[in-house]
């Protein structure tokens, strides 16, 4: 499990580096506004290509796990799904184009990340079957190409459009890449008929909700603060997101890595998933304290060094930047445990109270604190779904680490006092 981990780490800070330095020279070479105009237009993309995603991903992670010799007739499904749903997004984009204010941006960067959750489709079959090697290497290959494009791009002084296209391209490589060496994997898979994917969609549809409504942070941010703020504040506030989901990254590292073992503990003979859980809570938390303290305690630093002067703004929120990190990792540790059980049902419900949660509370305080209100509103919605979470863990026989983990939160949290108040 540690060398799945490590493999896993390697992918994902290889992407990890290069996607950050991809966002910074963007925002650097657009400045505040331009890059509010271009993180607008990625965050709406984005949830757009939600609906082709449709939480197939840990459907993939748990479903191959336990039986490894369907993940042929598994990616066959979910290729057949997710290719259909993204014809369907694109077509309505096109119509929508002609009323829109960037329409190449809109354009470029959804196919962006509709070409990317065509791709991630084999990526999960590949972390599945426990080919993390390869699928380091697949992505790590990938980034690289990708930071070429848009780097070529900025380099050459190109406006926000061209820069999308490159985006585009580099995910389009991507795909080119690793289709032919899944099917060398995996053997051949077929698309399927209509109804097979049909039914398909009825049954994971609580896959579908919770990715959907638990996606959406990070990325309707973008729309409730152009709203209240002004496209400025939305540049200021996605550079400081760029950074946090950077390190969010570990998130689905660890979860690629614990989902697997866990959904296998749960039907194997020697069952003991309690420990598996214990191990997990233990890496999440941590990680979580770390990397939220460093946001907090070294705002100035990392501002200056990342985006530069005109980027001063986003120091006074780092700080509460870093504390929304730790109260997330504390509620994926918890996501991670009910999706592994087989209690997405519940997941996808407490994801939705704890959207509109943040959603109100939110959009309230963000209308006369502007982007620090939001992000009050973010940290009070994370703990109420880690809390959603944690109770019914607790319910499914998960109690015995539940009080460590509440006092680890409890002390985590006071290390954040003096920054963030």
């Amino acid at each position: 499990m540690f060398r799945n981990i490590f493999w896993m780490g390697l992918s994902s800070a290889t992407r990890l580096g290069t996607g950050f330095i991809l966002f910074v020279l963007i925002a650097r070479h657009l400045g505040p506004e331009e890059f509010g105009h271009y993180m607008f237009w990625y965050g709406a993309t984005f949830l757009c290509s939600l609906l082709a995603n449709y939480g197939l991903g840990n459907m993939l992670l748990k479903e191959i796990a336990q039986r490894p010799e369907s993940a042929a007739d598994m990616l066959g499904k979910a290729l057949t799904l997710r290719l259909m749903l993204s014809g369907c997004i694109f077509l309505c984009a096109l119509g929508s184009s002609t009323v829109v204010d960037r329409p190449e941006l809109l354009l470029a960067l959804l196919l962006a990340h509709l070409v990317e959750t065509i791709s991630s489709t084999f990526y999960c079959a590949y972390r599945a079957v426990g080919h993390y090697a390869r699928e380091s290497q697949l992505a790590a290959c990938a980034a690289i190409v990708q930071l070429i494009f848009v780097a070529t791009a900025i380099i050459t002084n190109q406006n926000a459009g061209i820069i999308a296209l490159a985006y585009l391209t580099g995910k389009t490589s991507q795909l080119a890449l690793i289709f032919p060496i899944s099917k060398r994997i995996f053997g051949t898979f077929s698309l399927q008929p209509v109804n097979t994917v049909f039914k398909l969609a009825v049954h994971i549809k609580a896959y579908a909700i919770d990715n959907i409504l638990g996606n959406t942070f990070g990325n309707i941010d973008s729309i409730v603060l152009r709203a209240y703020a002004g496209i400025d504040a939305v540049g200021i506030y996605q550079s400081g997101m760029r950074i946090f989901q950077g390190g969010a990254q570990a998130a689905p590292i660890l979860g690629n890595v614990f989902l697997p073992e866990m959904a296998r503990q749960t039907v194997g003979e020697k069952k003991n998933p309690q420990r598996i859980a214990l191990v997990l809570q233990a890496f999440f938390l941590t990680y979580g304290v770390i990397f939220g303290l460093v946001l907090a305690y070294f705002p100035d630093q990392i501002v200056n060094f990342a985006f530069g002067e005109s980027y001063k703004q986003l120091a006074a929120l780092l700080p509460l930047f870093g504390l929304l990190f730790f109260i997330r990792f504390f509620a994926a540790a918890w996501g991670v445990i009910l999706t592994a059980i087989g209690h997405q049902r519940y997941r996808a419900k407490a994801t939705a109270i704890h959207l509109l949660f943040m959603l109100s509370v939110g959009s309230y305080l963000s209308y006369s604190m502007q982007a620090q209100g939001w992000l009050i509103g973010l940290i009070l919605a994370s703990l109420l779904l880690g809390m959603l979470y944690m109770v019914h863990a607790i319910h499914a026989g998960y109690a015995a680490f539940a009080k460590i983990s509440v006092a680890a939160i409890i002390v985590g949290a006071l290390f954040f006092i003096p920054k963030v108040f």
